[in-house]
């Protein structure tokens, strides 16, 4: 997939580096299609190949975010074929989101339901509207989670938590989302949330590219590895990062009390 809208699926790389991801499907409530699912797991793959993007944003158009599958269509195929195929589309997909080496950002315009939810739990990053609102619905079309979210889910909230939300298939709001954990900021009341990930991934565009591709894949890393694996690994990257262009830049931008430029080599 180049720039461009294909299948309700838009991707666009900006000249900054912030790309963005925007599900446009609105008079389905960005439910995915099965072409929808493809065009998907094709924008990941695409951000996956170019070297510019320092930021990737996930968003929905219209007043909703995602709202997981689209059961429409995805009633005519009750075989097991069918389900194997959704399953392996976009839990490649999203699994593809943490391969990335920069931050991937969540900005829940509107509601998450089902496997919106689990394309939340696979950004790094999640930012939400005032107003949006949330629900692991998957028990409630006789199913469970499908694209990983799951364990992301007990990951980010623990099992206590996420048994809760996951059984019951309940709607919470965005502040309740913050404070489970399963976001990390809210917009404030009036402001877009794609405007408000905007401004958070400019921050994020200046930091050291490196430093933020070490850091993201130890994050992850920690998730399964034993401790002493993860602190080896800590080891390597920070030596490794130690003489780089960046830290340097950073020590000279401290002594001579100026704000550093990061990027340059």
């Amino acid at each position: 997939m180049v720039n461009g809208m294909s299948r309700g699926i838009e991707f666009n790389v900006a000249g900054d580096g912030i790309a963005l991801l925007r599900v446009n499907r609105p008079a389905a409530r960005n439910a995915l299609s099965w072409a929808a699912q493809e065009a998907f797991a094709d924008a990941v793959a695409a951000a996956q190949r170019n070297q510019s993007i320092r930021v990737l944003i996930i968003t929905g158009a219209g007043g909703a975010f995602v709202s997981g599958g689209d059961l429409k269509e995805l009633a005519a195929h009750p075989e097991a074929a069918a389900g194997e195929r959704l399953n392996r589309v976009m839990s490649a997909a999203l699994a593809g989101l943490a391969e990335l080496p920069y931050p991937v950002l969540a900005a829940v315009n509107g509601d998450a339901v089902g496997g919106g939810c689990e394309i939340v739990t696979a950004c790094d990053l999640r930012l939400a509207a005032a107003d949006a609102r949330f629900a692991f619905r998957q028990v409630h079309n006789g199913l469970t989670t499908g694209w990983g979210g799951t364990a992301r889910l007990v990951g980010l909230i623990g099992q206590s938590r996420a048994m809760e939300l996951l059984l019951t298939g309940r709607t919470f709001d965005a502040v309740e989302a913050q404070a489970l954990g399963l976001i990390q900021r809210v917009a404030p009341p009036g402001v877009d949330a794609l405007e408000a990930a905007y401004a958070w991934a400019g921050e994020l565009s200046r930091l050291p590219r490196r430093a933020l591709a070490a850091t993201k894949a130890l994050v992850h890393a920690a998730a399964h590895l034993p401790p002493s694996d993860a602190d080896r690994l800590e080891a390597q990257w920070f030596i490794n990062l130690w003489p780089s262009a960046d830290h340097l830049e950073a020590v000279a931008a401290f002594t001579a009390k100026r704000p550093p430029v990061f990027n340059r080599e």
